[in-house]
């Protein structure tokens, strides 16, 4: 079960995985995987809801499992 994270340990997770990011509207960033095949959007609340991050693990599928722990 996926429960809500804090941003700041999401971004870290993701940078510490080789992705990269890009601006998107507003309060939301894109993150790209290393093989820049997958992108998932996150917003930059302090506090991210379960249903993004459930989205953000869907969607960048070529990162190693359980590297967002």
């Amino acid at each position: 079960m996926v429960k809500p994270m804090r941003y700041r340990d999401i971004q870290a997770a993701l940078l510490r995985n080789g992705c990269r990011w890009a601006q998107g509207k507003g309060d939301h960033e894109k993150w790209f995987c290393p093989c820049g095949e997958h992108m998932a959007v996150v917003n930059t609340a302090r506090t991210v809801s379960a249903g993004v991050v459930g989205d953000l693990i869907r969607k960048l599928a070529c990162l190693p499992e359980g590297w967002l722990q």
